[in-house]
């Protein structure tokens, strides 16, 4: 594909994922809701327990696998149809390989940018799809890493918009949520001022989803491009 063409179709993730977003609204906001409440559950403990530690089974438990659950969703919705509701809970069949796949990617993402920031996107960009393997096919770890890696060979400058614009609205866009204090004895609590409230709202049930989406449409169509042939070394003149 022309690197022209490349462009167009990054521009058009975006586009397209609108349109998916729109049409599959009725089934997005209860699914939505229910990961929603899901998460809610990790900060009760930290407020309970006062500790970051006591909420990370269940992190890993129940709110890692809805959310790559959640990616199944989103691919299935993208390529035209076919998803259901018990699709959130898709990761929990292969729980040991979705968690083990979210876990590892983490990992390398943060000790990449612990060097320096930019090792750290472009490792999260090359394996970002091992998530959405593991669930759309049932890949094992080390299939879900080579796929991804596979398939964003020679795209990760046309990820990169999508990946910033998603941390920008993680990062940026408040939630009703807040963890404050050291990391031995934090606290939660609620942030449950007018505009808060909206901003979450717009952040969880309208941004995300749409990212979600986007993402999910770049995930179909470099799945859907030939494997990049190997280079050839070149004779001596």
């Amino acid at each position: 594909m022309e690197e022209l063409e490349k462009d167009r179709e990054s521009f058009r993730w975006f586009t397209l994922a609108w349109d998916d977003y729109v049409g599959a609204l009725p089934l997005l906001v209860p699914l939505v809701l229910t990961q929603a409440l899901a998460s809610a559950g990790s900060f009760y403990i930290i407020h309970r327990w006062h500790s970051l530690l006591a909420a990370a089974p269940y992190m890993l438990l129940v709110v890692t696998p809805l959310a790559i659950g959640m990616n199944l969703v989103y691919i299935k919705i993208a390529r035209g149809g076919g998803a259901r509701y018990a699709d959130l809970f898709s990761a929990f069949p292969v729980y040991h390989r979705a968690v083990a796949v979210s876990v590892v990617l983490s990992l390398a993402a943060m000790a990449g940018a612990l060097l320096l920031i930019i090792p750290g996107v472009i490792i999260y960009l090359t394996f970002m799809f091992s998530e959405y393997a593991v669930v759309d096919r049932r890949t094992g770890i080390r299939e879900s890493f080579r796929l991804s890696s596979a398939i964003t060979y020679g795209w990760k400058t046309r990820l990169f918009p999508l990946f910033t614009l998603a941390m920008l609205i993680t990062a940026l866009v408040p939630d009703i949520y807040v963890v404050t204090g050291p990391f031995d004895n934090p606290s939660a609590s609620l942030a449950l001022k007018p505009w808060t409230v909206a901003a979450a709202a717009l952040k969880t049930f309208v941004f995300l989803p749409w990212i979600g989406l986007a993402m999910a449409r770049a995930y179909n169509l470099l799945l859907s491009q030939p494997a990049p042939e190997p280079q050839q070394p070149q004779a001596d003149a």
